[in-house]
């Protein structure tokens, strides 16, 4: 196994979430890659990827059609380089499997965002295809069915259910072939500030691409080797299935009053969400199913006197950033939240998310506060505990420990911990 990498990424080119840069091919072209734990598919937008300049690239008999909260797309699968990290310090994957995706023309934005793809880091079973029957590959070359599944205007051209000429499948995903074929161990963690980006005044891009706060690390490998970014103890959470990062969540607390029990799944919704929640780097909010979320706020209402009114634009869940004026929120008032998950030994993790986390100022414009806690409406009783949670601790996700993999949080070590340190060690030599 390669040593562990640190990859810096930023949140910039995703509206909050968070982007690793890659290298695809033998050109090394330059990519950036939302990082979601929700999905696993490694997909290229097909005007970001020059795939005539790429000596690398395999056609095969592969499509694929995925939709996610926001956008979905369809196209052809290739097997080409992919390489994460610099010369001397990197990982390099060759003839992996990426999707070269047609997005959707109902939807008005990009399911990119201003990205290049998605770098889908959950399971195997969630990595859909379709490959040609041999009626098909009979009928024309992988080249041709590559070009022909490009230039289809939409998914159901593609694959058409209702005939034998595609056989559904699932593909290896990424981080699955890094450790299948032993290039890199199967774990990964998160080191972030934010589930928002962090506007600066007049809400230049540039400016927010520059800022520390819009930035951060993916680390592979080991991550518990990277002693500098986290402290002990490391707090295991149990992924139930091998599909999406399924884990249990017992409770919310508000402040000091007594833990509001989570609903627990419908038998009828089990076989296909298989827990109550999961946890998903590529969702930038915290989502409650509708009854626990009623119950969150009831009780943040009788923290603070005007919340009725500062909520009132957060209501339902938009796929479009909200926010309120900065002037008008006095953090000291909200109280912090504590989720409660099940650990690996059935023991209760307790998870905290203090108000500047489930409130981010200065988002989604410069003096504005946007709210990340959303009633999930016509949802099963599954919550989504995305970047809010996610980035108030060092996240690290093993899919090798126990039969399914664990989920761990430690308190993250930052730069003004690391002053901290220093100063207390000067002042004692002193």
């Amino acid at each position: 196994m390669t040593r562990s990498l640190r990859l810096p990424i930023t949140n910039t080119f995703a509206d909050g979430g968070y982007c690793v840069r890659a290298h695809i091919g033998a050109h090394q072209q330059t990519v950036h890659l939302i990082l979601d734990t929700g999905s696993s598919t490694l997909v290229l937008g097909d005007i970001h990827y020059h795939v005539e300049r790429d000596g690398d690239v395999r056609s095969t008999y592969y499509s694929q059609s995925i939709k996610y909260a926001a956008g979905s797309w369809h196209g052809p699968v290739v097997k080409t380089t992919v390489r994460l990290g610099i010369f001397g310090h990197s990982i390099s994957l060759p003839q992996t499997y990426v999707a070269i995706a047609k997005e959707s023309q109902e939807t008005k934005e990009s399911c990119f965002k201003k990205a290049d793809g998605i770098m889908g880091l959950a399971y195997q079973p969630l990595n859909h295809a379709y490959r040609c029957t041999d009626k098909i590959t009979c009928e024309m070359s992988e080249q041709a069915f590559f070009e022909k599944a490009l230039a289809e205007p939409n998914e159901s051209a593609i694959i058409n259910l209702k005939t034998a000429d595609y056989v559904a499948t699932t593909l290896p995903s990424y981080f699955s072939e890094l450790e299948q074929r032993q290039i890199n161990a199967d774990k990964f963690a998160f080191w972030l500030h934010r589930s928002s980006v962090y506007n600066v005044d007049g809400n230049c891009l540039r400016a927010a691409l520059a800022h520390r706060k819009n930035h951060g690390l993916f680390v592979i490998g080991e991550p518990i080797f990277h002693r500098d970014l986290y402290a002990p103890p490391i707090m295991s959470v149990k992924v139930l299935h091998d599909k999406y990062y399924n884990v249990t969540l017992k409770a919310v607390k508000c402040g000091e009053n007594e833990g509001i029990k989570a609903p627990a799944l419908d038998k009828s919704d089990e076989a296909r969400w298989c827990s109550n929640a999961i946890v998903d780097s590529g969702a930038t909010v915290i989502g409650l199913p509708e009854s626990l979320y009623n119950e969150v706020i009831e009780q943040i209402f009788c923290c603070v006197d005007n919340a009725k009114t500062l909520l009132e634009p957060f209501a339902a869940f938009s796929l479009e950033e909200q926010g309120i004026d900065l002037e008008k929120l006095d953090l000291a008032q909200w109280p912090e939240l504590t989720f409660v998950l099940e650990g690996d030994e059935g023991e209760d993790i307790l998870l905290s998310l203090p108000p500047e986390a489930y409130w981010q100022e200065h988002a989604p414009t410069f003096n504005q506060a946007s709210f990340k806690i959303f009633p999930l409406k016509h949802w099963p009783n599954q919550s989504i505990l995305g970047l809010p949670l996610i980035s108030q601790y060092y996240t690290i996700f093993d899919r090798g420990q126990g039969t399914n993999g664990v989920v761990s949080f430690a308190r993250k070590v930052t730069l003004s911990d690391t002053v901290d340190a220093l100063k207390h060690v000067f002042d004692k030599n002193s």
